[in-house]
Formats: C-alpha cells, structure tokens, sequence
C-alpha cells in the first residue's frame, strides 16, 4: 500500500514541492498575460471579468473538492486556464477577450482552492501553518515573476502566447505528478462559504485588498511599476499565517484562500484604476502612497488589535 504523505514528518517532501512549483507556475501563467492585456487598452474587459468568474465561482469550492478527486480539481481547471491563454491570441474583439477572462477567472479561481487543499492535504499536521506560508509565498512570487517577464517581453498592443502558455504546461505536469491521499466524502452541500470565505477573516482582508489595490495602481501606470508586487510577495507568508491562525479546525484552507481572493482582487482593481488615470495624463503614485500608507495604520490601529483578540491557533 503507497504510503500517504500526512504520515512525512518533512515538509519538504516531494508532493509539496512538486505543489509549489504547480502553483508558482499557475500564478506566472496567469499574470505573464492578464497584466499585459490591461495595459494594452484591455484593462475593463480583462480584470473586472476575471475578478467577476473568481468570485462567481467561489461558493462551489468545498462540493466540488468533496465530490470529485481533489487532484482532478487542481489540473482540469488548470488545463482550462492554459487553454484560455492561447485563446487569447485569436480574441479580436471586446466582448470575446471578456468571455475568456471570465472564463479564465473561473479556472484561476478553482484551481487555486484545490491547490490550496492539496497543498495541506500533503503534509503533516504539525507543518501546515508553515506550508500555508511557503505555498501563498511561492505562489505570489510566482505571480511577481509572471507578471514582470509578461510586461517586459510583450509589446504594449501584442500578446505574446509562449510564456503564458509554457509555464502552464509545465504547471500542469506538475499538479499531475503529485499523489494526493484518498479522502472519503462527507456530504458537503453545493453552496457554501467552506474554502471560499472566513467570515472572522473579513476584516484583515479588508486591510490586504486595500493595500494589494496600492500596488496595483502602481503595477501598470507607470515604467517599473511591476516591482511593487514583489512586496506582496515578500508580505504573503506572514500577511496569510494571520488569515491561518484565525481559523478554527479544518479552515486553513479557507482563509487561504479568502486572503488570496482578496488580494487578487485588490491588485487587478487597482490596476484598472491606475491605467484609467494614466491615460487622462495624472500620476497616480502619491494616490498609491497614501493607500498603503492608509493599509498600514490600519493594520497598526485596528486589523492588530483584531487579530490578537479573534486568534484560535
């Protein structure tokens, strides 16, 4: 009988790192080709459309996991996603390239939940406020990684498939290598707000989408602004142990990944508004500033203080 990876005292063991690399490459396959859609005049049709299918999706999460094997979860939506991004290339209208970033929102939103689950369901227990912490870190590096080699290699007014595309292939083969320990299904209903949203973690989401929309007024609007998602990045690991730590038993999953939609969607809002006053010919960095200067007192002033009060870990 195979053993089952809860039983690997190591958090390195190879499922999990095999779950990394899938989710840094999800990330970099996403963001190497929305960013740059949003900035070559896209960016209502793109971001409002793939924040829109994340959301839509979200309250189906936890049956689906239950119903079906979690690994299919992660890959088929995945293998969506990259399907979507060589859609991309043949959209010449509006309203097509919203259809696939619905489309895409969707997948993306699916296939970060079940990568999320995966990646507890693979480790120890004693290890799995840290793997939440390596898993969103990577994940989000990834995303940083995707987002700079897309805006950089790609012209403003053209999408460029293979960097998108291959990551997403090596993505997917990664997800497909990893053996997920069998779970019996408990009967979940099809809606619900399990892996979707941490109702006692709303606020701090809050505080992250406040500053994630900083950064991404900055990501677009102006020459080298892709750096400022390397501080959500470098922020992740500790932004999600808060989101870890204010769940109770089996939660984990879900305040991931209430933290992670809260991000993305703070971040894709904010670069629509940051290409939107771009192009009226207004600089949006003092704007920027003064938000994430806002999402850092409120942090210090208000979020803290929640958080030491409504911890359970």
């Amino acid at each position: 009988m195979r053993k089952s990876n809860i039983d690997n005292e190591s958090l390195r063991n190879r499922n999990f790192v095999l779950a990394c690399v899938a989710s840094f490459l999800l990330y970099a396959s996403v963001y190497a080709v929305v960013l740059p859609l949003m900035r070559s005049g896209l960016a209502g049709d793109i971001g409002h459309y793939f924040v829109l299918g994340s959301i839509a999706v979200g309250p189906f999460h936890a049956w689906l996991a239950d119903k079906f094997r979690r690994k299919h979860v992660w890959v088929y939506p995945f293998i969506g996603v990259l399907l979507v991004s060589v859609a991309y290339a043949y959209a010449t209208t509006p309203h097509q390239f919203s259809a696939l970033a619905l489309a895409q929102g969707v997948c993306f939103g699916l296939a970060t939940s079940a990568g999320i689950t995966v990646s507890i369901d693979v480790v120890h227990t004693g290890h799995r406020t840290e793997a939440n912490m390596v898993y969103t870190f990577v994940g989000r590096l990834g995303m940083t990684v995707g987002a700079m080699v897309g805006l950089w290699l790609m012209p403003i007014s053209t999408y460029h498939w293979f960097v998108p595309v291959a990551a997403g292939c090596l993505g997917v083969l990664a997800a497909s290598w990893i053996y997920v320990p069998f779970r019996a299904p408990i009967g979940l209903p099809v809606v619900s707000t399990d892996r979707y949203v941490l109702g006692r973690a709303v606020l701090p989401a809050c505080n992250v989408l406040l500053l994630a929309f900083a950064c991404g007024l900055l990501a677009l609007s102006m020459p080298g602004g892709a750096t400022s998602l390397f501080l959500l990045a470098a922020l992740a690991p500790w932004l999600v142990r808060m989101f870890v730590k204010l769940s109770h038993h089996c939660q984990r999953a879900t305040g991931n990944m209430t933290f992670n939609l809260f991000l993305d969607a703070g971040l894709l809002y904010g670069a629509m508004m940051g290409v939107g006053l771009a192009g009226r010919g207004m600089f949006p960095g003092w704007v920027a500033l003064s938000l994430a200067a806002l999402s850092v007192l409120m942090f210090v002033g208000i979020t803290r203080v929640y958080y030491r009060k409504k911890r359970v870990r």
